[in-house]
């Protein structure tokens, strides 16, 4: 699904520290080249850039691949000790390295000492990266608070409020979520009606509505997996009444016509957000930089408001430095220095990746942010609540695994080749063979 300034500690003089301020190291050592492995945007570029500055004679190689096949590579690495010098996790695979601690730099002990910053970050975030026997194996990057992004032009047009604290009175629950839907449907022109028959462009109120399930998920206090002291963790996915009903609102959603039934990150989807297509996105903090990135023209069109049913997340990773890293030292200064709070800050500012250190939470130059591309929204604020009102979820080892064989159930809904309670009952039998 899934993205700055030198070193310092999480101190207000710091974090206020311009970046011309910083005045670039000079190499005492002999070059040296980190090798990462990763996916999406979890290492921004401009942030290898700033490091190059105060750190010369380090060269980062970065590997990018796509999430599912990053993460397997990782799997055959491991097996193979020829690792990288850093690795990223995302959530959904933290579950399952969690139950491999042996193959990770325990980051607790010397000269690490991980329990030194541990207290900079949000607690849920940082449990994400402790083995199941309490090893550090990943320090955590940015938290995917999620809001919804709208388009205030379209609301206009279609006859709702643009005003965020407005909009976010409509929806308190997902059921009225989808209700403003219907009403924003009511009002497609005769053009927009007309051009699913004839051009097969379905204009909609949100751009899929398969994106519910994840949403209204994640707003649990559990998942698929309960954490019962061993190694993998105690499967509860078809006892979760959290996963089922994440499930029937997703079905509801799709049931209910107000999705395109565009797919993410899709040429697609990048074309229906420039044109109009939809009107709101359920949005990751990350996924600000990518509506900028995507529809640029846009900018001042879009605001951002709560999400129904109160907070939720999507995404984020962990690094990690396998213990068969070459360069154990210099993978440390790098996670350091790029995870600490004044570097998270400023990545927040130019990319919209929202801090997993807490300790900025309360700090003015990230709760009065506001953002000109959204309309000027408070986004500091308005995703700093809603990360604070996230309950820690436990990852289980076979967590991907899960998603994915649960959203090919909903694909099979909304495609209405299967009822939901069809989709459900054979999604269940199918985690049960994949997975116990």
């Amino acid at each position: 699904m899934k993205k700055l300034i030198a070193r310092v500690a999480a101190t207000a003089v710091a974090l206020a520290l311009p970046l011309s301020m910083v005045a670039p190291a000079h190499a005492t050592a002999a070059p040296v080249t980190i090798s990462v492995w990763t996916y999406g945007n979890v290492i921004e570029p401009q942030a290898l850039i700033d490091y190059k500055k105060i750190h010369p004679e380090i060269t980062i190689q970065l590997k990018k691949s796509g999430l599912d096949a990053h993460h397997q590579s990782l799997i055959t690495s491991f097996l193979a000790n020829k690792t990288p010098d850093i690795a990223a996790v995302e959530v959904s695979y933290s579950g399952y390295f969690r139950s491999y601690p042996q193959y990770f730099t325990d980051l607790r002990q010397a000269p690490y000492n991980s329990g030194s910053i541990q207290s900079n970050y949000l607690p849920w975030r940082w449990a994400q990266g402790v083995g199941y026997e309490g090893t550090v194996f990943g320090i955590p990057t940015d938290v995917g608070g999620m809001e919804v992004a709208y388009r205030t032009d379209l609301f206009k047009a279609h006859g709702l409020p643009t005003d965020r604290t407005k909009v976010g009175k409509l929806w308190p629950t997902w059921d009225a979520f989808f209700n403003t839907g219907k009403l924003y449907q009511k009002h497609l022109s005769k053009a927009e009606k007309a051009s699913c028959t004839k051009l097969k462009v379905c204009y909609g109120f949100i751009d899929n509505a398969g994106t519910v399930y994840n949403a209204v998920l994640n707003q649990g206090t559990q998942k698929y997996y309960q954490n019962d002291g061993t190694k993998d963790g105690k499967l509860i996915y078809a006892t979760n009444p959290q996963v089922s009903k994440a499930f029937q609102t997703t079905a509801n959603a799709l049931a209910s016509g107000v999705g395109t039934n565009i797919n993410s990150f899709t040429n697609d989807w990048n074309v229906g957000m420039n044109k109009g297509i939809f009107a709101t996105i359920l949005a990751p903090a990350w996924m600000m930089d990518y509506i900028k990135q995507q529809a640029p023209k846009t900018k001042g069109k879009w605001d951002i408001a709560s999400l129904p049913g109160g907070g939720g997340n999507l995404g984020g990773s962990q690094l990690t430095i396998p213990k068969s890293a070459a360069h154990k030292s210099q993978a440390w200064d790098f996670i350091k220095w790029y995870l600490s709070p004044a570097e998270q800050l400023a990545i927040f500012k130019k990319y919209g990746l929202f801090p997993s250190t807490s300790v900025l939470y309360n700090n003015p130059a990230l709760k009065n942010y506001k953002d000109p591309f959204f309309n000027n929204a408070p986004v500091g604020a308005i995703y700093g609540a809603s990360v604070q009102t996230l309950h820690p979820i436990y990852e289980g080892k076979k967590e991907r695994a899960i998603d994915n064989i649960i959203g090919q159930a909903l694909s099979r809904v909304g495609l209405k080749k299967q009822s939901a309670a069809a989709a459900w009952a054979q999604a269940l039998n199918e985690i049960k063979n994949a997975v116990g």
